[in-house]
């Protein structure tokens, strides 16, 4: 911006006031936001069970491990509880092992070195 616009005018004034997009903060909650009123809206049609229980598959779900050899972990059962499951993000093309440049360590040592043998 030009010098003129800052300082005692319009735009200094408002920048000021309101120094982000008033959507901004909505848009950083999207996926939260969405959760909450799906869950109200199961709680309002199917009483408190239902989205209880939908909770606790998605907990139980999200706390799935796998072996610290493999590189890209499998959320698969945790993504048809939520709906990501047929679509396709960011996450999904890129951060695959074959992109990385460094070598990883080999898997034996790896596991070791979860489990504290070493």
């Amino acid at each position: 911006r030009p010098e003129i616009l800052k300082g005692n005018s319009v735009h200094g004034k408002l920048d000021a006031q309101h120094p982000f997009h008033p959507l901004q903060k909505s848009e950083a909650n999207y996926y939260m936001n969405k959760d909450q009123s799906e869950m109200d809206m199961l709680r309002r049609t199917f009483g408190v069970g239902f989205p209880l229980k939908l909770q606790m598959e998605r907990k139980a779900a999200s706390q799935v491990g796998h072996l610290p050899c493999i590189t890209t972990a499998s959320r698969a059962s945790l993504d048809a509880l939520v709906g990501t499951d047929a679509t396709i993000g960011f996450d999904d093309v890129m951060g695959k092992p074959e992109n990385f440049e460094s070598m990883t360590a080999l898997p034996f040592n790896m596991i070791e070195k979860q489990m504290k043998f070493c």
